[in-house]
């Protein structure tokens, strides 16, 4: 009926209660549950995150055991009154402690859908992009099969996901770069170049000409005196979107040249 606004823009570089919320309730149910031991977690809260001496912790230790209850209280509270980059900060520590929590990660990427947040989670990082079949294009790239390739993307997925300071130029690097490992195993030429690579994949019947055209002219791109792997470029001409294009294409483009190394 129009008597309430309908949040239908994605939530970038700003959070609002709802998704504030309810990212917070997945992560209290984790820490509520058997998965989470208060001791372990907030020590390590304390000294990696927080760099507080752990011995700073309000524990209270009495003849029937230790409460933590003051320890959450002020984990709470810091949540609750920091910037939404602290907030995606230190969801991503508590990922980060515990990666193979299926249920916690699931929990969290429904709760970035949900409350249109314009990020989505990815191998532990929350990431600029909300398109679903570009994050699994980028999850598939990243993935152990390979593993120089997979260190590229990972690298260029920190590098464009730091909320301080985002490196967008070496971003598009590792991309490319990943693109670069994986030409040369799919070619079997190790020290090719990336054009001599796409070249050789030409010949063995392996790449369109059409693909191979057009990535030499990306490649060509970066790597011309005007380019991304030279100085001259101007850091304020790139942007987190030309990053993220560059992630996703080239994860794409891994994905295929995967297919034909199998």
């Amino acid at each position: 009926m129009g008597l309430k606004p309908v949040r239908t823009i994605a939530q970038v570089g700003s959070m609002d209660d709802a998704l504030r919320n309810t990212l917070w309730n997945a992560l209290s149910s984790f820490f509520e549950s058997s998965s989470c031991d208060d001791g372990d977690f907030t020590r390590a809260l304390w000294w990696h995150f927080f760099k507080k001496p752990v011995d700073t912790r309000p524990v209270y230790n009495s003849g029937f055991g230790t409460s933590y209850v003051d320890v959450w209280a002020e984990v709470r509270a810091f949540y609750f009154t920091n910037d939404w980059s602290v907030v995606y900060d230190f969801v991503e520590f508590v990922l980060k402690c515990y990666p193979h929590a299926d249920k916690l990660h699931a929990n969290i990427g429904r709760a970035l859908r949900a409350e249109s947040a314009g990020y989505r989670l990815l191998n532990g990082r929350v990431v600029p992009i909300t398109d679903e079949h570009e994050v699994r294009e980028v999850a598939a790239a990243a993935s152990d099969a390979y593993g120089p390739v997979a260190a590229h993307v990972r690298s260029a997925i920190d590098l464009l996901t730091d909320r301080e300071k985002p490196n967008y130029r070496n971003s598009i690097k590792e991309s490319i770069s990943a693109v670069e490992a994986m030409a040369k195993i799919v070619a079997n030429e190790p020290k090719a170049t990336l054009g001599d690579a796409l070249k050789a994949l030409e010949r063995n019947g392996k790449l369109h000409p059409a693909l191979k055209e057009a990535f030499l002219k990306l490649y060509g791109y970066t790597s011309d005196a005007q380019g991304i792997r030279h100085a001259l470029v101007d850091e304020a001409n790139l942007s987190q979107a030309d990053a993220r294009y560059f992630l996703v294409v080239c994860s794409a483009f891994i994905n295929l040249l995967k297919a034909q190394a199998v």
